[in-house]
């Protein structure tokens, strides 16, 4: 049986270890495990790529100059470099620079020539132009479609079974004869699950195989997307003749980002027909007449405009750089190994009571370096079989510092169809809100999406096993079992459920566990979540005992009230709790009222630096004062002045806050500088809220999400109690991680408010917006800016990974509303008002 502490072998030498240890030192705290979403660049590429900028001057290719032409000079030799990496040369292939992959792609879909016949009476009845397509590609190769059925040529979508059997069977054709073209397209390597998809299917499009699809004649090319492919391995275009490669560059070097090529085979360049013309891509061009004549070399008939000629002057370093390090030959066998390791360490790791852990989407076995990539695609699973939602392993991954990717990837035909969805249950999770790029990941318990894993030269064997770990640790239903499920090898994308009958004889005997605590924890596991027959078991730790709550005169509490009121003056800064304080249109008055934003105008948040919780602000109603406070520095206050007045003194800023577009008023240089010296980072500036803003009908502030956020005492005290004693949360300032406005105390059960409608607070009612779905800034000690694993993993695996904690709540407050601690709360829920 394989074992993977046996199987892997390391592939770099010392020298090579050092090599990419010191190229990539900026990664020593970051496990990252998205290279095919972005490769991590180099230290020295970057380096060379700035002193090179530094010193020398690139003049616009076009202007003729000196630097011009030098530079002109330079991205020729970058072009020789590509097609020398490709092993072909000039005489073979073409290269057109575009913005990336999809850019090529879609150069391909406007500019191909599907039909050879130019007033040939020849009949064509026995011949079809067709655009095929495997269902497993990129969106971008999906979106061709639309371009290319306004030219009312057929698009057919080929599901990944019907391609290997299209070739399976395929024979060749003779279409020498024939005028109409037809142009199939597919990844070199799928980006959702890693396959690898035969090169071989290149030579045989050529020779008519997919032929017997269309019943019909054609001239077959071949689209090749290397994009995925290209991270990890090098195609060599002297043994495979694709007739258009899609390629992004920083896919292969991390740097530059918005660059990339289509490669034509110059036998083929006849095929792209340009319509539109830019600026250098033509020999004369008449203004008062629509005469032109388009330049004859390739590339420059197609590249519109004044190239990227810094980014593409910058590749040069890139190429130097996969010289430096090590063969792609050595990244791509190393990359393949751990990526079969971390497939079988997860594929063995099973819950207490047999269940697997893990669904792993795979069309390989990952037994071959020739068919299967640098990729791990899987979603997990609880001890009872319920999916894990992506979005609950996104947030727990960030807390232990693994970057990895979720979602679907920009591969909606090889999502589908590896988790198992219809069409019309795509549909139907479209309709409930789900889109792509959201974290709705669990709809009616099935998933929408998946977690990838991907790894690149700098991945090393620890991160793998960090990896494994913090699955391990915050999935797993212990003791854990390791083991092959059944006929796993037949079924490498689906595991077997022998979870019943695993169950069945660890109630026999329980020797096979070491733990008893673990056994009896199992036991009732069993009864309360998978066994049917025993459904009348309540579930542990759910019944929470009704306790009597005192006020400091010991008066028993007959009614739930309000026992906190927070606000936060600047957004993400520290609390300042009030006893009594006043509402206004857009929540509490002055709450996130204020913001802090770096030199570039991006909101500074806790998520980046979490040292903002020590900037306590406060307000002085009397003196009319912002007030802040940092220990170890003297405190700074602002007036707060008639808004109206400070609208014409101060400079107006734009900014993000949560994707949505705000405005605001810089408040000035001194409090810029006191954040600027508190904090350690040049170019703060302290932004307040626009007056005008409110006025125009945005009832929020700089809020997130709603006007307030009140929590349930009693569901902090369910959590509190979850929390192990030597936990790194502490228990005494659990409470002020949620950063609530009101908290309410007195209310018999744990989460009981995520059923109400409505809230009265004292006299004044609000309407419940929802729940509030929690992240990993729950982790973030309020009290010390350190950031703990706690209490987030805790909550997730209580909650199964239904994240949400406190509610959000919404007023339309017209007149004068003062709430103060102490106010008696009543709600209402769906069925009755209490």
């Amino acid at each position: 049986m394989f074992d993977p502490k046996v199987e892997y072998r390391e592939i770099f030498n010392e020298d090579e270890k050092l090599v990419l240890q010191n190229e990539f030192k900026r990664l020593k705290d970051i496990c990252y495990l998205d290279h095919t979403g972005c490769p991590a660049y180099s230290d020295s590429q970057v380096s060379s790529i700035f002193d090179d900028l530094r010193n020398n001057v690139f003049g616009n290719p076009h202007s003729g100059s000196t630097t011009s032409k030098y530079c002109l000079d330079f991205v020729d030799q970058i072009r020789y470099k590509i097609l020398q990496h490709f092993n072909t040369t000039s005489n073979e292939y073409s290269i057109i620079f575009t913005s990336g992959a999809t850019a090529a792609l879609k150069l391909v879909a406007e500019s191909f020539l599907w039909s050879n016949k130019h007033g040939s009476e020849k009949d064509i009845s026995s011949e079809k132009s067709v655009f095929m397509y495997m269902e497993d590609n990129h969106t971008s190769v999906l979106g061709m479609r639309n371009i290319i059925s306004q030219k009312n040529i057929e698009n057919i979508c080929l599901s990944h079974e019907d391609t290997i059997s299209a070739f399976k069977s395929s024979s060749s054709v003779d279409s020498s004869t024939c005028t109409s073209n037809s142009l199939f397209v597919y990844s070199a390597q799928c980006n959702f699950s890693g396959v690898k998809y035969p090169l071989s299917w290149i030579n045989e499009v050529h020779q008519g195989a997919l032929t017997g699809v269309t019943g019909k004649k054609s001239n077959w090319y071949c689209l090749l997307d290397a994009a995925t492919y290209m991270s990890t391995n090098c195609l060599n275009l002297s043994s495979v003749k694709p007739d258009f490669v899609a390629i992004s560059f920083y896919k292969m070097f991390g740097y530059p980002t918005g660059l990339g090529a289509l490669l034509v085979r110059n036998s083929v360049s006849f095929l792209l027909e340009k319509t539109y013309y830019g600026g250098g891509t033509v020999l004369v061009a008449m203004s008062n007449k629509n005469i032109f004549v388009p330049r004859p070399v390739l590339h420059e008939r197609f590249e519109d405009g004044t190239i990227n000629f810094l980014s593409i002057i910058s590749l040069d370093h890139g190429f130097r750089i996969y010289k430096k390090i090590v063969s792609l030959d050595k990244v791509s066998k190393h990359c393949f190994d751990l990526t079969r390791y971390a497939f079988h360490c997860l594929l063995r790791l099973h819950h207490a009571n047999g269940n697997p852990l893990a669904i792993i989407y795979a069309d390989t076995d990952y037994s071959d370096i020739l068919t299967q990539g640098n990729i791990l695609n899987f979603n997990l699973l609880r001890a009872n079989g319920e999916y894990i939602g992506y979005a609950e392993v996104m947030n727990l991954s960030n807390l232990h510092g693994i970057q990895l990717r979720t979602g679907c990837f920009c591969n909606p035909g090889a999502c589908r169809r590896h988790l198992g969805l219809t069409s019309r249950e795509v549909l139907k999770h479209y309709e409930a809100g789900h889109v792509c790029g959201d974290d709705n990941d669990l709809i009616e318990g099935k998933p929408t999406g998946s977690v990838r894993v991907s790894f690149g030269p700098y991945t090393t064997i620890d991160d793998v096993t960090k990896f494994l770990e913090f699955i391990e640790t915050c999935f797993v239903m212990k003791p854990t079992i390791k083991k092959y499920p059944t006929n796993w090898k037949n079924n490498p994308g689906l595991l077997a459920d022998d979870s019943k009958q695993h169950v069945q004889d660890f109630l026999v005997s329980k020797n096979s566990l070491d733990n008893k605590l673990a056994a009896i924890n199992l036991v009732y596991y069993w009864l309360e979540n998978v066994d049917e027959s025993c459904n009348n078991y309540p579930a542990l730790n759910t019944v929470i005992s009704q306790t009597e709550k005192t006020t400091n005169d010991n008066k028993i509490l007959k009614f739930p009230r309000l026992s906190h009121l927070f606000l936060y003056p600047i957004k993400s800064c520290g609390r300042f709790s009030v006893s009594q304080w006043e509402l206004c249109p857009t929540g509490l008055r002055y709450d996130r009222e204020w913001m802090i934003t770096t030199s570039s105008g991006v909101v500074l948040t806790q998520k980046s630096d979490p040292r903002l919780c020590l900037i306590r602000p406060s307000i002085d109603l009397k003196e009319k004062k912002l007030i802040l406070s940092y220990k170890g520095y003297p405190n700074f206050s602002i007036q707060i002045e008639d808004k109206e007045k400070e609208e014409t003194e101060a400079w107006l800023c734009s900014s993000k806050v949560c994707g949505d577009s705000v405005r605001g008023l810089d408040c000035g240089d001194s409090v810029s500088l006191w954040l600027s010296h508190v904090l350690g980072k040049e170019g703060l500036r302290l932004i307040r809220q626009r007056e005008r803003d409110t006025k125009s009908g945005d009832i929020l502030s700089f809020s997130n999400q709603a006007q307030y956020l009140l929590i349930n005492r009693t569901s902090v005290n369910w959590l509190s109690e979850k929390l192990e004693e030597m936990s790194s949360c502490k228990k005494d300032n659990l409470l002020d991680r949620f950063r609530s406005n009101f908290v309410v105390e007195g209310l018999s059960t744990p989460f009981e408010e995520q059923s109400w409608t409505e809230v009265k607070l004292g006299s004044h009612n609000f309407q419940v917006s929802g729940p509030c779905m929690r992240c990993q800034m729950i982790c973030i000690d309020q009290d010390s800016g350190e950031i703990t694993k706690e209490p987030l993993t805790t909550l997730t695996a209580a909650m199964k990974g239904k994240l949400k904690f406190g509610i959000y709540l919404s007023s339309n407050c017209s007149s004068r509303v003062v709430l103060s601690v102490g106010d008696v709360v009543s709600l209402k829920t769906d069925s009755s008002l209490k």
